[in-house]
């Protein structure tokens, strides 16, 4: 796995780690993105989903229209 770069935005606590505040907003910023991330990969499948079967209607056309 990838090591994460430190965020400078991130404000550090008295011992150095970054506040609960900070981890909080950093896990639902992380959430939203993946969630982004998962509805990206879905109409990108079914993109190609409806592509393929455009290209297969079209080739069974050529076929036909050969014989």
């Amino acid at each position: 796995m990838a090591q994460q770069k430190p965020n400078p935005s991130v404000r550090l606590a008295e011992n150095g780690a970054p506040s609960l505040e900070e981890l909080r907003a950093q896990r639902r910023e992380r959430a939203e993105t993946n969630r982004r991330v998962e509805d990206l990969k879905l109409r990108l499948l079914r993109i190609t989903e409806q592509h393929m079967d455009q290209a297969v209607r079209l080739i069974r056309r050529w076929l036909r229209a050969q014989d």
